[in-house]
This record gives C-alpha cells, structure tokens and sequence, in this order.
C-alpha cells in the first residue's frame, strides 16, 4: 500500500459531544480519528483526522457545532389581504389576524410553552420568526404554530401561513 496522509481539520470543543459512538463507528471507508486538546493558548479544540480528507470535512460534525453554538431559526411567512402577526402590548401576547374581517386569534399559550425557544415578528407583521437551542424543539413549536395560522375553511383564498 502507498503511504498514506493523516489529514486534520480544527473544530470548537463542543463537536466533542457527538460522542466515541459517531467518530469510531463501524462501517466507515477511511477511520476517522479525534483529539479533544485543551490549552489555555488555544482554548478548547477538537483536531479531527483521517486518511481520506472529504472525511474531515462531515457536515454533521458542522451542523452539530452550528447547532450547540448558534441554535436554530426557522421563519413563518404570513400571507394574503388583512393577515397579520403583533405583539399586543408585548411579547408573550401575540395576536394573529387572518383576514379583513376575521376574528383576532390570541397564541399566547403557544409563546410560553417552551421558554427556551423565542418568538418575535416583524414591523408589517407578516413574518414570524422562531429562534431556539435546537431544531426539534422550535420545529414543534413553529409547526403547532402554523396549524393555528391557517385558516381551515378558505383553502383557495391564499390567505394563511407557510414555512419561509
């Protein structure tokens, strides 16, 4: 066999969550290896090495760091004539309108059901954004949130919510 390149790549600390089980599991074509080095020049690292160098670069490594370090936003787009989101007066009471002459729906129950994960809206009031820890917590959120937004009898007026 040719001699082979052990090819490194640098990573924040915490993609050492992801754990033994994900950097030495079974079933890969190019063993992956992991350093967790702390120092205090550099800090808290992660040097992840392989003979292949598409390895190192896994995009689930990089969505776990995304996700531990930045969180997860997901947006709900508010369409139509007189469909509308506001705080009223601030933010745990939001109000959606879903038409001109449509009652004024209060969500408030669904802004403080999961502390972690924050709501807000834009100025027009046609935008919904969700911001929280993780993709499964502010996905339950925004998808109980978008059942609620879409009105059930008028299916061909345009009018309601969809996912950005």
């Amino acid at each position: 066999p040719k001699p082979y390149k052990l090819a490194f790549r640098k990573y924040p600390g915490v993609a050492s969550g992801l754990g033994a089980e994900y950097y030495y599991r079974e079933g890969q074509k190019s063993p992956v290896t992991y350093y967790h080095l702390k120092s205090p020049a550099s800090g808290d690292m992660i040097a992840v090495g392989a003979t292949d160098p598409r390895a190192v670069d896994a995009r689930c490594i990089d969505n776990y760091v995304k996700e531990k370090t930045r969180g997860y936003a997901t947006q709900i787009v508010l369409e139509g004539r007189g469909v509308k989101a506001y705080f009223e007066p601030k933010f745990p009471h939001l109000k959606v309108r879903l038409g001109v002459g449509a009652k004024v729906k209060d969500l408030m129950q669904y802004c403080l059901r999961d502390p972690d994960v924050e709501v807000t809206c834009n100025k027009k009031g046609d935008v919904v954004v969700l911001h929280g820890p993780n993709k499964a917590r502010v996905g339950t959120l925004a998808y109980r949130l978008l059942k609620v937004m879409t009105p059930r009898l008028l299916p061909y007026t345009g009018k309601g919510a969809h996912f950005a």
